[in-house]
This record gives structure tokens, sequence and C-alpha cells, in this order.
């Protein structure tokens, strides 16, 4: 399908869902009802090593289970790899990043506005601002 956007045109492919009907059947308003569902949208799933009644076994993104054979080791408490541990960092980081460019945006403003006091010879604005400075400091 081509689209335009702001005088841009590009093909656009919608995603093709495949929808199966279940054998479940109901009714609404008296007439038969067939229920349908999306059957290979996946869920990611945690990857895990966890231990059931003494028994370990490893879960994976995919969902499915795989045994985990111990080699007479001290058992283990269950230990959960964090899934969003590397985006909360990329977060973290982010966030750093933006509170520095404040800081450094407030910083050239504050500056340029000494430089503009100083050529007015305005020395009430001048003192004003060098409190200014400090305080940001």
């Amino acid at each position: 399908m081509k689209l335009c956007y702001r005088g841009v045109e590009y093909d656009y492919t919608p995603p093709v869902l495949e929808v199966s009907e279940t054998e479940m059947l109901g009714h609404y308003r008296g007439r038969p009802l067939h229920f349908s569902y999306v059957s290979h949208v996946p869920f990611p799933q945690p990857e895990a090593d966890l231990m059931y009644r003494g028994t370990s076994y490893h879960t994976t993104r995919q969902g499915t289970v795989e045994a985990v054979v111990q080699v007479k080791e001290a058992p283990q408490e269950a230990q959960f790899k964090p899934v969003f541990d590397s985006m909360a960092a990329a977060r973290r980081n982010l966030l750093q990043e933006a509170a520095d460019m404040h800081q450094a945006n407030m910083k050239r403003s504050l500056e340029r506005r000494m430089q503009v006091a100083h050529a007015r010879g305005d020395a009430q604005l001048l003192r004003q601002l060098e409190d200014e400075m400090h305080q940001c400091v």
C-alpha cells in the first residue's frame, strides 16, 4: 500500500495475523458464535534457573522448560535473571545525559547573559547573575 506523510511517499505492508477459530461455540443474541484467536503471537517469557521440590529446571525465553542435571552440589536458591536490567540501565544513562545536557545549557545561557550585562555596563544585573551562578554550582 502506498502512503504519503508530509510529502514523503513510502510503501506500507501491514502485519498479517494468522487467526484461527476454536472448537468453542457460543451464542450471542440467539445466534451461534465461533470464537477466534491469534495463533502465533509470542509472549516473551523470563529466563530463569528454578527449583521445585529439589528438582532443578531452566525456563527459556520461548517458554519451554529444560531439565538441569546437577552434579552433587549444594542446592542453590532460585536465581532470576532480570529481563529488564539492560533497559533500566539504558534509561538511567539517558536520564543522566539529559540532566548533564540541561546543566550545560543553563551554564551556557548564564554565561551569555553575563557577557551581555558586562557589555551594557549593568553592574547590578552582573551581580545578580553571579549570585545565580553560585547558586547553580
